[in-house]
């Protein structure tokens, strides 16, 4: 098993290829004892931790499921992974807990048996909490953006309405639903070439000065550039007919550059 994908049997007994993300297969529990640390009569030993006993059988679930996942069965493959995400949130085994329950995620979220879609987005949110325990911030934004892109791909069988949906698909092209802000700084690109072009089209931009000219392109988007930016030099002016468009053009640089303080400051936060 390369950790990508499982064969899964249907009760149809159809082949269904289910992707997963790279996750380990062999996670052992963080309080398990070390290799000869200490002795096994030693009062410290931790088999006398009350929890040393879940802490293992959390990792030997999580090993049964993986066999189970490997041979195909996914209904126990997501018992195994249950039980281990169980033991291992009661035992503060937050590593174990977070990619069990992402895989309880994965298997529950195809569109074949056992699907279950809103639990499958319950047991996600349960594994970024579990990420964000153990301090692996990255993989919790990772699980984060994932279970968005799925619910924004997946918003007609949530019965999610068309205006909720439509707002999905745009916060996750522009801003990667607030963890990619490159995409901020993308989009914004884009918008200053949109107009630009606009400007150069309509003859939308005239120089300053007592004979003005129409601005050729590049200067059009030198104009849409300083005008996103509400810098406005000065000495380049829009046509009359174009002046509303350069309004929008300035109203939406503002509330850009302001989301990108947002996204990156969520981006950064940890």
């Amino acid at each position: 098993m390369d950790g990508k994908s499982f064969k899964l049997f249907s009760s149809k007994d159809s082949i269904v290829s289910v992707e997963l993300q790279k996750l380990p297969n062999d996670v052992e529990a963080d309080f398990a004892p070390l290799p000869d640390a200490i002795s096994e009569d030693s009062t410290d030993h931790p088999k006398n931790d009350p929890h040393y006993d879940e802490s293992l059988r959390a990792q030997a679930a999580f090993e049964e499921a993986t066999l189970a996942a490997a041979d195909g069965d996914a209904k126990r493959a997501v018992q195994q992974y249950l039980k281990a995400a169980n033991l291992a949130e009661a035992t503060r085994e937050w590593y174990l807990a977070a990619v069990s329950n992402e895989r309880v995620g994965d298997f529950l979220a195809t569109p074949e048996p056992p699907e279950d879609l809103e639990r499958a987005f319950r047991m996600y949110r349960r594994g970024v909490a579990a990420y964000e325990q153990c301090g692996l911030y990255d993989d919790a934004r990772r699980l984060s953006y994932r279970l968005m892109q799925l619910k924004s791909r997946r918003g007609a069988q949530l019965r999610l309405s068309l205006m909720t949906r439509v707002e999905l698909f745009v916060y996750g092209a522009v801003a990667g639903y607030g963890y990619r802000p490159l995409r901020v700084l993308n989009s914004a690109i884009l918008a200053v070439c949109v107009y630009g072009l606009m400007y150069w089209a309509t003859s939308g931009v005239l120089t300053s000065g007592s004979t003005p000219r129409p601005a050729d392109f590049w200067e059009c988007l030198y104009f849409s550039g300083i005008t996103f930016c509400t810098v406005g030099y000065g000495d380049f002016l829009p046509a009359p007919h174009m002046r509303l468009l350069a309004l929008t053009e300035g109203a939406l640089g503002v509330f850009t550059m302001g989301f990108l303080v947002v996204v990156l400051s969520n981006r950064l936060k940890h």
